[in-house]
């Protein structure tokens, strides 16, 4: 072989090298991927449909919603790290949406630039990585409106190795404005689509159990903290298994980020958990029931010490209890909060009896307004009577009978008339127990609202 021939093998070789190299470095494709999986991974495949319907979002307060499969959230979607995860979307709605995961994906499957239109369909096919706490949401500008309407759900994504046992439960925190959904402090803020549900339905747990959240936030308010009360208890930042974990008495959140809580209480009792601040007064409120395991308690069944309990499809299924999902439903802007609990909101028969107290006492020509237990989730039920008409000339005082603060402010949330003709005051806030009174001199029709919870909405008629 002469020595041209030799240098021209040589030179070809490199070229198909080259090649093939450079294929290999731009294949994104899942394909690709896919052909690498290990032994032990498995294909997850499932399908979201956007869907437009009427939710209940706190006791009786039913609002339109776009939902994945009907719920808000939606249905919380789990694999182990390394799986294929093949996502079926599909838009029943009117409008363009998608679906964005949180990780590792190539671009295409990144639901952003591949907006699906109304009856449109489109896969997502992609590795599950990395391992914690992700989410998905729609991606369509205003990313804040479509969010904030329902399209949002918790994406977990289980280490290869075993984690330790735990009580494992998924709680998503998003939010819902009835006049504005690009309101930076919305007036209801919600745990897994429900204002203070898990007041009304606490999170059933047992003594010395680890209790393991995925905590997600797909609010678009300001960073807030999360509390868990009676332990000081341990976070993953971001949600990310392979991130330290720190050992916390709060842990902020932004929007769009996400952690791993783990808590343990060596006691039974009510342990409330909640978002510091605005959202814990807005419905970001709930508790854990923490009760002694039976003697005879069955391992994984009862109580997580040596085999994990997943509580996803109980909670689940009481969201669906809760929001009664119906398309052809009327929303309304009235919520009754009908809940027992030592949170101190007032069921319906208890709030129907002191109405009908301050309806007697008004026909007496007292003017007393009762600002009601739970009124921060009470719209125009927060007072009661209301509205209240009185003479020209009387003077009406509010009575707070809440466990939390409250003001009684004139005129429309957000708007420069208000409090102008009379406020309470943030300064001079209205505590439990107390009161505030106010003449009014000329006829007509006052509204009134509360400065620290704006949805508390009432009215005062003056008559001539």
């Amino acid at each position: 072989m002469s020595l041209s021939t030799i240098i021209l093998s040589i030179l070809l070789a490199g070229i198909i090298l080259v090649i093939s190299a450079t294929g290999l470095d731009n294949d994104n494709s899942v394909g690709a991927k896919v052909q690498n999986l290990g032994p032990q991974a498995k294909t997850h495949e499932y399908t979201l449909v956007a869907e437009e319907t009427t939710l209940e979002i706190a006791p009786n307060l039913r609002v339109d919603a776009w939902t994945y499969n009907g719920t808000i959230p939606g249905p919380t979607l789990t694999a182990t790290e390394g799986d294929r995860v093949i996502v079926h979307f599909i838009n029943k709605t009117p409008l363009p949406h998608t679906v964005h995961f949180h990780g590792d994906h190539p671009s295409t499957q990144d639901g952003v630039f591949e907006q699906v239109v109304a009856n449109g369909t489109y896969t997502y096919d992609f590795i599950a990585t990395p391992a914690g706490a992700l989410m998905y949401h729609c991606h369509v500008s205003p990313v804040m409106q479509h969010v904030r309407m329902g399209l949002y759900g918790a994406f977990i994504v289980y280490p290869k190795s075993p984690l330790p046992p735990a009580r494992e439960y998924v709680i998503v925190s998003g939010e819902y404005d009835t006049q504005n959904q690009l309101n930076p402090i919305p007036e209801y803020y919600m745990f897994n689509g429900y204002a203070e549900g898990y007041m009304k339905s606490p999170l059933p747990a047992r003594a010395n159990e680890t209790i393991r959240i995925y905590f997600i936030n797909l609010g678009l308010s300001p960073s807030f903290g999360m509390h868990i009360h009676g332990t000081l208890f341990k976070a993953y930042p971001s949600g990310i298994w392979q991130n330290p974990p720190l050992k916390i008495q709060s842990w902020e959140l932004g929007s769009g980020n996400a952690a791993i809580l783990e808590a343990k209480w060596p006691w039974s009792g009510k342990y409330v958990f909640h978002s510091h601040g605005i959202p814990e007064e807005r419905g970001a409120m709930g508790y854990f029931n923490v009760t002694n395991s039976p003697v005879n308690a069955i391992d994984g069944k009862d109580i997580a010490i040596t085999k994990t309990i997943n509580m996803v499809d109980w909670q689940e299924n009481l969201t669906r209890a809760f929001q009664k999902a119906n398309p052809n439903a009327t929303v309304t802007t009235l919520s009754i909060h009908p809940s027992s609990n030592d949170h101190g909101v007032t069921s319906e028969t208890e709030h129907q009896e002191r109405s009908s107290k301050v309806s007697s006492s008004n026909n007496t020509r007292t003017n007393e307004v009762l600002i009601m237990n739970g009124a921060a989730t009470l719209g125009n039920q927060s007072y009661s009577p209301n509205p209240i008409s009185i003479q020209v000339g009387n003077t009406v005082k509010w009575n707070n009978i809440d466990n939390t603060m409250h003001t009684v402010t004139s005129g429309v949330p957000n708007t420069i008339s208000a409090g102008e003709l009379f406020d309470s005051g943030l300064t001079a806030l209205i505590m439990p127990s107390k009161t505030y009174s106010h003449k009014f001199m000329n006829p007509g029709e006052f509204s009134y609202f509360c400065r620290v919870h704006p949805t508390m909405v009432g009215k005062v008629t003056v008559l001539p």
